[in-house]
């Protein structure tokens, strides 16, 4: 059997292809737009700070406003790359190249999921080290500096809490969207693999649009019950303010499971592997 760790980075390495690419992508897009900005701009750029204003170094300029292109690209190629990971995924789930790997079916879910989320993270860290590395010589200028100096930032307890309750929060949703999106697609492949004349197109979409329908329509009663019970019950709540973020990661938690339990039956029982 092949171990869990082995999959996994089997499987990252294969996703990290497309993060390279579309991060590439961006960089050279931000780079294009920069350079027409420049071009389309007269005069030397400056630096504002209230009242006063200050020339800055043509090149400092140049970095300043390729980070903020790139933090403007970053929400498209984010997009970008959310939706490729989602159908790199079902490619995955239905290769017989991959299928054959000799491993459980629910490794394979898991490690199929949690490497399209991380390949999704670090795309985001990828595009955070080149903003912050391409504004550190803004901090050249004495004005950046004494405004950054004259910034004061206090974090109680409470907003550390926040800050874990969200992280936690966003890798569980995060998550949940490959296990749903896996759950339209085994059940609707399920169905049309059953059926005489699965290959149709017409019928192939038909079956799509009523399967994702009831799917949805299911997981919204079932997500309704799920969250109201559990909103019954927090254990491990201290206070009013806990029990709201606690109930929701466990509700949330509860959900990925189950999600997570129907697609490894579904493509345990029902879902054949193709050939690539």
């Amino acid at each position: 059997m092949t171990s869990f760790n082995t999959l996994f980075n089997r499987m990252f390495q294969e996703k990290s292809k497309s993060v390279y690419l579309i991060f590439l992508i961006q960089a050279f897009a931000s780079l294009c737009f920069t350079i027409i900005g420049f071009v389309s701009e007269n005069g030397t750029p400056e630096f504002v700070n209230g009242k006063d204003t200050s020339s800055v170094n043509v090149i400092v300029a140049f970095l300043a406003v390729f980070a903020v292109m790139m933090l403007i690209t970053s929400f498209i190629a984010d997009f970008v790359y959310w939706i490729i990971s989602s159908i790199k995924n079902e490619k995955i789930n239905r290769s017989q190249t991959w299928r054959l790997i000799p491993v459980t079916d629910t490794k394979f879910l898991l490690s199929n999921f949690g490497t399209a989320f991380l390949t999704y993270i670090w795309l985001g860290i990828l595009e955070a080290v080149t903003i912050i590395v391409t504004l550190l010589p803004m901090l050249s200028d004495q004005d950046v500096r004494k405004a950054i100096g004259q910034a004061s930032i206090h974090l109680s307890a409470r907003d550390w809490q926040e800050m874990l309750a969200s992280l936690g929060l966003i890798i569980l949703i995060g998550y949940a969207w490959y296990a749903i999106v896996s759950l339209l697609n085994l059940a609707s492949r399920s169905i049309i693999d059953f059926l005489p004349g699965g290959s149709s197109k017409v019928l192939t979409f038909i079956i799509r649009v009523v399967v994702i329908i009831a799917i949805i329509w299911i997981l919204g009663h079932a997500a309704s019950i799920i969250f109201s019970v559990l909103g019954e019950f927090s254990p491990f709540a201290v206070n009013n303010y806990d029990i709201d973020y606690a109930t929701t990661l466990l509700q949330f938690l509860v959900f990925d499971v189950v999600i997570t339990l129907i697609d490894i039956f579904l493509l345990n029982k029902f879902v054949e592997a193709k050939q690539n």
